[in-house]
């Protein structure tokens, strides 16, 4: 039997990977975290493929999931 280590990442529902795989990118891409966030990224992507899940979905999904939430945090917040 094979003993695969896992991360707390395996454990996350799809759609709480999907928002931090988005967002985590979306940050290094502005310079707001460091380049050592890398290392959870490779984690989340292996999580997605281990679930077979392509990495462009989960990006896409993640994008989805974020607006989705300004817009309803947006709407709550309106009197």
């Amino acid at each position: 039997m094979e003993n695969k280590k896992s991360s707390l990442y395996d454990e996350l529902p799809f759609e709480l990977l999907a928002g931090f795989y988005y967002e985590i990118n979306k940050n290094i891409e502005k310079g707001i975290l460091s380049g050592a966030m890398y290392h959870e990224i490779r984690l989340m992507e292996q999580t997605a493929l281990k679930r077979g899940i392509s990495l462009e979905y989960l990006h896409d999904k993640g994008a989805c999931i974020i607006e989705a939430e300004k817009l309803l945090r947006e709407t709550t917040l309106q009197p």
